[in-house]
């Protein structure tokens, strides 16, 4: 699955994917604008019984979705280009691993220094 959300998340795909679903938006736009004016008069009371109108709105909330989608992934790695917030995130991972240690062999805690551990995080 991962390798699928790689390849929808490349930015080729992306465009392409916001490409079709924008003109199919658009198609089904005007569609619906020629099946709400039959002869050339507006009725508003035919919007809810014609099908493109729910087809629109099911188009609309995949295209807002896939929108979602996107800005969530860029906002992911968005987060990783400040370099204080990646080095606080590395020294974060190493202190989970490092707390982990001591829980599977706490006779060992003793052994480890923590200036030593601190120093190698960059943190001295």
């Amino acid at each position: 699955m991962k390798g699928f959300k790689d390849f929808i998340m490349g930015p080729k795909v992306r465009a392409l994917i916001n490409l079709l679903l924008t003109i199919f938006v658009g198609v089904l736009s005007s569609v619906l604008a020629s099946q709400i004016m039959p002869g050339g008069a507006l009725n508003w009371d035919l919007v809810y019984q014609v099908s493109s109108f729910w087809v629109l709105i099911v188009a609309a909330v995949a295209l807002l979705f896939f929108q979602w989608i996107c800005i969530g992934f860029d906002d992911s790695i968005t987060r990783y280009l400040d370099e204080k917030r990646c080095l606080a995130y590395i020294r974060k991972t190493q202190l989970d691993g490092f707390a982990e240690h001591i829980r599977r062999n706490p006779g060992k805690a003793m052994l480890t220094d923590a200036n030593v551990v601190m120093e190698r995080m960059g943190m001295k």
